[in-house]
């Protein structure tokens, strides 16, 4: 999904926005002020790298068998697909 982050130039507050297309940006105002000067941040995400924590582990039950084995992102890397140094 297309989440954007901008900052207002003028009164220095953060918002987010759903844009679909590059258009809609130009439509885009301040929730705050109004204002139309604004600029778009640098945007960071979120990885989990550890399923070991204490975060709820997703339920994989209804998943094919070869499918739920699988939990790391590299599992679903086919071997022709990796780095040579990798294989």
């Amino acid at each position: 999904m297309p989440l954007y982050e901008y900052e207002c130039l003028k009164c220095k507050h953060k918002f987010s926005e759903i844009i679909y297309q590059k258009d809609e940006e130009k439509k885009l105002k301040c929730p705050k002020c109004k204002s139309k000067k604004w600029e778009r941040l640098f945007s960071s995400f979120a990885v989990v790298a550890d399923l070991s924590t204490n975060m709820p582990k997703p339920d994989l039950s209804n998943l094919p068998p070869e499918v739920r084995s699988k939990t790391m992102i590299g599992d679903y890397i086919e071997e022709k697909d990796r780095p040579k140094k990798n294989r």
